[in-house]
């Protein structure tokens, strides 16, 4: 009783903290307009909003996460969460139930205060030092923040189709009152290019924080949006763009991991070699907490060899071995991470060189990982030249090793289901009732929230 407490008073305050912070930026909004004197003017107030950790920070979402293989949720747990984790995680039809939705509005948000930035910062003195680094700030966070929309209310990227899919909003200025229409894939897409590399080439290598994005963040963001577009010879540009001045990988049998430690991993990222840029969200259901509900499935617990690791960082086996828990995540706290890190970088890149024929230097990349997460002089290099054996062990690798990282196997089921070898049906058994999503299914599309449709006159998105 006293653990179902406490979760009950965290989870509580997670969401009047998430309310308390939603409502002040509205009011900081509205107070702006009708006082000069807490209007944002100098870049040292740019810096400050880019600053905001509750805005730019702690809302990324992972209701993706939900639709997943990666997590279970047995029918004895499934009550306790809330309405809208329990309609994502049997697909169903509508799952907002307040007709709004913080995997929606949190991102706008984020976009709102960067547009504040970018209106606010070209009228200052551009010869100041920190000119660029604040600019391309904001143009990091706006990219990242459409990029995680597009994961969830929009089709996956096709190059035959992606001009006349529809996307979301593209929202470019900071005036509320402008009503945008839902752009195109492909816009949206040109739009996350333009942006992260704008980034890019405006920040600088190292920050004093990692919760401030460097340009290697931008490049890694860069890559991310190539790998989604099948665009593989740019993916592998990026990536080697963030990774060659530092590949580093977090040895995992260095002291920053520890048992001990009810999260394995450092607070924040702090001290983690392969953190390029922090940020950090999820839902009670996603979270590796020790008041968490889901577990993870045993098939995938089984993927990973003894001497991995992972298998012992990443999960907990105290409820017994059919009931694992996760508290693998880079936040190192009751958060999923939701940054940009090395070892998912290492993976893209090493995907694209196996799609792209280049075996050698694919099978280069995936040892360089897997040799930091095996028990020190245990791993043997993998060796495999079949260019399919070789895609299919990186693919994965990339689930072992990002299982609920962000939306990260959303994003990947979601862009895979589209290649006949890697399609995949996932069902799940609730309550007697056995419920499917199809490859093909128009469920990995989310639904707009009824309130952004009744504002702002948006078509929804079909729903199965």
């Amino acid at each position: 009783m006293k653990t179902k407490l406490n979760y009950y008073s965290l989870l509580i305050l997670h969401l009047v903290l998430i309310s308390s912070a939603c409502k002040k930026q509205n009011d900081w909004l509205d107070v702006k307009r009708s006082k000069s004197d807490v209007r944002p003017e100098t870049l040292k107030d740019f810096q400050a909003l880019m600053d905001n950790y509750v805005v730019m920070n702690n809302s990324a979402p992972t209701i993706g996460l939900l639709g997943t293989d990666n997590l279970v949720i047995p029918d004895e747990n499934l009550g306790s969460l809330s309405q809208i984790e329990q309609n994502a995680y049997v697909w169903a039809k509508d799952i907002w139930i307040i007709n709004q939705s913080y995997d929606w509005s949190l991102p706008y948000k984020t976009i709102e205060y960067a547009n504040v930035a970018l209106d606010g910062i070209i009228k200052t003195d551009r010869t100041d030092a920190s000119y660029n680094n604040v600019l391309g700030q904001a143009y990091f966070h706006r990219a990242l923040a459409l990029y995680n929309l597009a994961q969830l209310f929009c089709k996956p990227y096709e190059r035959q189709t992606a001009s006349h899919d529809p996307a979301i909003p593209i929202r470019l200025s900071s005036d509320v009152n402008i009503l945008y229409p839902r752009s195109t894939v492909e816009n949206l897409f040109e739009q996350l290019i333009h942006d992260a590399g704008l980034a890019a080439a405006l920040l600088p290598e190292f920050q004093k924080t990692n919760f401030r994005p460097n340009n290697r963040a931008a490049f890694g963001l860069l890559a991310k949006i190539y790998l989604n577009m099948g665009n593989y010879g740019q993916a592998i540009a990026f990536a080697d763009s963030a990774l060659n001045k530092n590949n580093k990988l977090l040895d995992y049998n260095s002291d920053l991991v520890s048992l001990d430690q009810t999260y394995r991993f450092p607070v924040f990222g702090r001290g983690n070699p392969e953190v390029l840029f922090y940020c950090q969200g999820g839902y009670p259901s996603t979270w590796p907490s020790t008041y968490s509900f889901q577990y993870i499935p045993k098939e995938l617990y089984q993927s990973y060899q003894q001497d991995d690791l992972r298998r012992q960082y990443f999960f907990e086996d105290n409820e017994g071995a059919d009931k694992l828990k996760y508290r693998g995540s880079y936040s190192g706290g009751d958060n999923n991470f939701c940054g940009i890190a090395n070892n998912e970088l290492i993976l893209i890149r090493s995907e694209a060189y196996a799609r792209t024929a280049k075996i050698s230097e694919a099978m280069k990349d995936l040892n360089y990982l897997l040799v930091n997460r095996y028990k020190t002089g245990t791993f043997t290099p993998v060796i495999a030249n079949n260019p399919d054996s070789v895609l299919t062990l990186i693919l994965k690798e990339r689930r072992k090793e990002l299982p609920l990282t962000a939306n990260i196997r959303w994003e990947d089921l979601r862009r895979l289901n589209t290649e006949n070898q890697f399609a995949i049906t996932i069902e799940r058994k609730v309550n007697g009732k056995t419920y499917r999503l199809l490859p093909t299914s128009l469920n990995y599309i989310l639904p707009i929230p009824d309130e952004e449709i009744q504002l702002s006159g948006l078509e929804q998105n079909p729903r199965n």
